[in-house]
């Protein structure tokens, strides 16, 4: 993701990750595994944000994810 500007707005600890055609942005959680926050297709511009917490935009033309917390 070092070619990707993230504004990261949130006060949450998670982890982005990127494969070919999609982001996903993960939560580590106590017992070893992670939550899916979001999956991101930077293909299609389309996005499934699965916390109700968080407000999470990208554009992947100018490569930048932007990650709030809701108020």
């Amino acid at each position: 993701m070092e070619d990707w500007k993230i504004n990261n707005h949130s006060n949450r600890h998670f982890a982005i990750q990127r494969n070919a055609n999609e982001i996903s942005i993960v939560e580590p959680q106590n017992n070893g595994s992670f939550k899916i926050l979001a999956e991101l297709d930077i293909q299609n511009n389309n996005s499934e944000v699965f916390d109700d917490d968080l407000y999470i935009s990208f554009d992947a033309n100018n490569k930048e994810l932007n990650i709030f917390d809701r108020l």
